[in-house]
């Protein structure tokens, strides 16, 4: 460049823009005084090109960037002219930027009208081949990669996919995995979706690998997430889910970097339901948990719906009841809040029928309370029926007959009144087990022939489940052994074809309570195993805890002590995963009899001091009574005198406290060491339904235990 040049360059920089003959000449166009043919002949003129450096053509693209968002065609003018002049120029690199910019701003505006429009379709092919050629001719591999990405594009939209597959091939060939661009992760990701549509999901997965890669070394998160997320997507099609769970958890890592907390959830709603099919239920609670919350954090109503409904069902299944009636309701007020009453009220109910699954029948008849307030606004006969129906349960578990019986029999009416079979069915059901809790078997029984005539009506499995769970107990109250047994296991078998767990879980304790009313533990460990399993494949911890100590205690009365250790050792540990003291307490007591009784006095003792500090800690007297008595026996026998006395002593103020004279009497003449032996009333036997704590048996070859 001559100095001449180089002045003439400075000078117009000084001057401004507006000094720029290309510049200068699309004024012309934009006020009239041209049109755009004899612009672009202007442009093309030695003597316009003459006065043109390098860097003039550059300050005219980036006017043209400016200019874009608010005046795209005359970013369009502006970007030509310095095509012409650049063409006239060899100046391939600013020819090549020009043409890629005005292939994007006829791209913007094919999308501004909103339907497919050929010419500008036409003219971006146009640019985007001379882009590419000026790139090729520079060997400039990222504008290569950036036309052939663009001409793909055009190609898909037109619907050529195997000259879009080629042309984005050649994109990614043409430069080295190390240097991809955004542009590029996205072709990939591109590549990845047309091989997945054409079931070739190697290539997909291969494909959204490098996309995955290159947008963590470029630190492109967005891109990253997406190739996880479909990655993920194709593994859950195989089946692969443990592949797919550290795919996710990096997917969560790079989305905490983006701070989109509506992104954050919905990979934790992902995540959660990963883990739910895992089984590993509780992980996917704390997932679900931590979606709600970034949920509300976005205020995104529909994806705090989701992560609510997914709870509740998670927790259902896992026996965890009130809380999933929490979320109900939770739910319940959401969907009130958006004005949609009918899923409101509906949200309520389900968490009414929760709350009665989980013994809480005051709460169950607040929310039905609630439900009743939005349904007077609402004529759905459907949500009528169902909150008389649930209303009669709830006050049936409140022992107020009269009432449970008057709502029960209006569901019904209302049932019959539509014509459902199922609902009339249901309420039958629920009338027959109200009877049957209050020792009306005349009644129940007949009730009970009435609803197995429209449980055949229906084909129900649940229901039918359910019906056979009512016949089995009618026939238990009526001392029908072999009657209870042939309904029950019939109930076990159609809850398992409509996978209604707790029905099935239901009609297994009380088959394990039948084997026991006969003397046949054996048996009833068997039920109480398959209940144990039941309760493991649907993630019920809580019910997982009970059926341990209760199948311990059975093999403790058996003196089977091996196998109680083990059931109370599971019991415990399970207890303190799901954080129950009280079911903890109730373990520990129970593991603390069998090592006394095995001769372990080292590790009972130790056990006996841990359940003495959890019964203090839950203020369960009874039980400390029982284990500072227990433990002070094991001390005699050891000769250990002196802690001996601190226990007896212990078990003595306990004693009076609440009531047991005739024991603190013994504890007295133990303290005095007179040698009498102590009385307690025999052990009562095994509850199944019910773990209240039991009174002091007498001490004979075995520990005390309050389970």
């Amino acid at each position: 460049m001559s100095v001449f040049e180089q002045f003439g360059r400075w000078l117009r920089r000084r001057q401004g823009i507006e000094r720029n003959p290309l510049y200068r000449i699309a004024a012309d166009v934009v006020q009239g005084r041209l049109t755009l043919e004899q612009a672009y002949a202007l442009a093309e003129q030695p003597a316009t090109v003459a006065r043109l450096a390098d860097g003039d053509l550059w300050e005219v693209l980036d006017e043209a960037t400016r200019a874009r968002l608010d005046y795209p065609e005359h970013a369009l003018l502006l970007n030509r002219l310095v095509i012409l002049a650049a063409r006239q120029k060899g100046f391939d690199r600013v020819l090549m930027e020009a043409n890629l910019r005005a292939a994007d701003i006829l791209a913007d505006l094919a999308i501004e009208s909103g339907e497919p429009n050929p010419t500008y379709q036409r003219e971006q092919e146009l640019h985007l081949q001379e882009a590419l050629r000026a790139a090729r001719r520079i060997a400039n591999a990222t504008g290569q990669r950036r036309a052939l990405a663009r001409l793909a594009r055009l190609a898909r939209d037109r619907g050529e996919h195997e000259r879009a597959r080629e042309l984005l091939l050649r994109q990614l060939e043409s430069g080295r995995e190390d240097t991809d661009t955004i542009e590029d992760v996205d072709t990939a990701l591109l590549l990845g979706d047309l091989a997945r549509q054409e079931a070739n999901l190697a290539a997909a997965r291969e494909f959204y690998s490098r996309a995955a890669r290159s947008a963590r070394r470029i630190g492109h998160n967005v891109g990253m997430v997406d190739a996880l997320l479909r990655q993920v997507s194709i593994l859950r099609e195989l089946g692969d889910l443990d592949a797919a769970y550290p795919l996710l958890q990096q997917a969560q890592e790079a989305a905490e970097r983006l701070l989109d907390r509506r992104l954050q959830a919905e990979i934790a709603i992902q995540i959660g339901a990963l883990l739910a099919e895992q089984r590993r239920f509780s992980k996917a609670r704390a997932a679900l948990l931590t979606a709600l919350e970034r949920a509300r954090a976005a205020d995104d109503l529909a994806l705090e719906s989701r992560c609510l409904i997914g709870l509740a069902q998670l927790e259902r299944q896992a026996g965890r009841f009130r809380d999933a009636a929490d979320h109900l309701n939770q739910l319940a007020h959401l969907e009130l809040r958006i004005g949609n009453q009918r899923a409101g009220i509906r949200a309520l109910l389900d968490a009414a029928e929760l709350a009665l699954e989980g013994d809480q029948p005051e709460r169950a008849l607040q929310l039905l309370q609630l439900a009743q307030q939005q349904h007077e606004t609402n004529e759905d006969t459907a949500l009528r029926q169902r909150l008389l129906g649930l209303s009669g349960l709830a006050h049936a578990a409140l022992d107020h007959r009269g009432e449970a019986l008057e709502y029960l029999y209006q569901a019904f009416r209302l049932a019959s009144s539509t014509g459902s079979t199922a609902e009339q069915a249901r309420w039958l059901i629920g009338t027959g087990e109200v009877l049957l809790q209050f020792g009306e078997l005349a009644d129940a029984l007949l009730v009970a022939k009435h609803a197995a005539d429209l449980v055949r009506a229906s084909d129900d499995s649940r229901l039918e489940a359910q019906l056979a769970v009512l016949q089995g107990s009618i026939a238990m109250a009526r001392g029908l052994r072999q009657e209870a047994m042939e309904r029950l296991s019939e109930a076990v078998e159609a809850a398992e074809r409509a996978h209604d767990f707790v029905t099935q879980e239901r009609a297994l304790l009380l088959l394990a309570e039948l084997e026991l009313q006969e003397a046949d533990p054996h048996h009833a460990i068997g039920y109480l195993r398959q209940a144990l399993d039941l309760a493991r494949a649907t993630g019920n911890d809580e019910l997982r805890t009970r059926l341990h100590g209760r199948i311990a205690r059975l093999y403790q009365s058996l003196h089977y002590f091996r196998e109680a250790e083990e059931h109370y050792r599971a019991a415990a540990q399970l207890a303190q995963e799901i954080d129950s003291l009280p079911l903890q307490a109730r373990a520990l007591r129970g593991l603390a009899t069998v090592l006394d009784a095995s001769g372990r006095a080292d590790e009972a003792l130790a056990t006996y001091k841990q359940a003495i500090a959890l019964a203090e800690q839950l203020g369960d007297r009874r039980a400390a009574l029982a284990l500072h008595y227990n433990a002070a026996l094991l001390l005699l026998d050891r000769g250990n005198d002196g802690e001996a006395r601190y226990h007896l002593r212990l078990a003595h103020d306990l004693a009076l406290a609440l009531g047991e004279t005739q024991l603190a009497q013994n504890l007295r003449d133990l303290l005095g060491l007179q040698p009498a032996e102590p009385s307690f009333p025999d052990e009562l036997s095994d509850e199944l339904v019910s773990e209240s704590p039991l009174n002091p048996p007498r001490r004979e070859t075995s520990p005390y235990d309050f389970l």
